[in-house]
């Protein structure tokens, strides 16, 4: 994704920017496990385990992983995250997200319901910490797994344009995606047919009539998947505020 993003000055409005917003017609990603690497300037940084399975008429998603080596000494992070998706149009439930640092523990929840999105943050390290949920008046608006089950499913003709709505926790997000092209990259040693998505992300500013603003962090990014029956996440490349920084499958076995 290494479409750069510009402040949103017009009056026009960015709903206009989301869909579709039901899903395509590619089928669902077969039950599968894998491992993940990332770094930051091509410096492994930690690694990651993710989960997908089916119970009944929804999908289950768990990420858990970590800082590790030089990177852990700066920066110790741990970190959970499940998430429940209905089957049927793909649709968000809730996630639960819990960040262990090395001074700080925090859990965020997130419940989808027909009056919107609520979420609570708990900063469980501090016992004086009372949290609320809250509710985040932004529609349509998913988690950040069935965002990208969503794009999934989609045709992804070259220079198709996606749009949607993605809380990942602490605030929405429009994340613009872009079919780029097709084209070959090594994972874990082999070459793989992959599809490349370009995304641009700005956040929406709930507290100023939900007006557009620039990504503190993010400057780019791009995301290759399969070009294949399932569409699994090979690479993702990112820009930020620290420079460079990078994810990546190392192992991948269906269930």
């Amino acid at each position: 994704m290494a479409v750069a993003f510009s402040i949103c000055h017009s009056a026009e409005p960015w709903s206009d920017r989301v869909g579709p917003e039901t899903p395509g017609p590619f089928p669902l990603v077969r039950p599968f496990s894998g491992e993940f690497r990332f770094g930051w300037s091509d410096i492994g940084a930690a690694s990651a385990r993710a989960r997908l399975w089916y119970s009944g008429d929804e999908i289950i998603v768990e990420v858990e992983g970590g800082t590790n080596g030089l990177a852990r000494t700066l920066w110790q992070l741990d970190a959970r995250h499940k998430a429940v998706i209905r089957k049927e149009g793909l649709e968000p439930v809730g996630f639960e997200q819990v960040e262990r640092y090395s001074r700080k523990k925090v859990r965020t929840e997130a419940a989808f319901k027909p009056d919107g999105l609520w979420r609570r943050r708990t900063v469980l390290s501090d016992p004086n910490n009372v949290a609320k949920w809250k509710r985040i008046k932004v529609e349509p608006v998913r988690d950040i797994l069935s965002a990208m089950l969503l794009i999934r499913s989609q045709v992804l003709n070259n220079r198709d344009r996606i749009g949607v709505v993605a809380c990942p926790g602490d605030a929405p997000f429009l994340v613009e995606v872009t079919v780029a092209k097709r084209e070959q990259i090594r994972i874990a040693g082999a070459l793989r047919k992959a599809i490349k998505l370009d995304f641009q992300i700005q956040r929406i500013d709930v507290k100023n009539k939900d007006r557009l603003v620039p990504h503190g962090k993010f400057r780019s990014g791009s995301v290759w998947i399969s070009d294949d029956a399932d569409r699994i996440p090979l690479r993702a490349e990112v820009d930020i505020f620290i420079g460079y920084v990078f994810g990546e499958l190392e192992s991948l076995h269906f269930d």
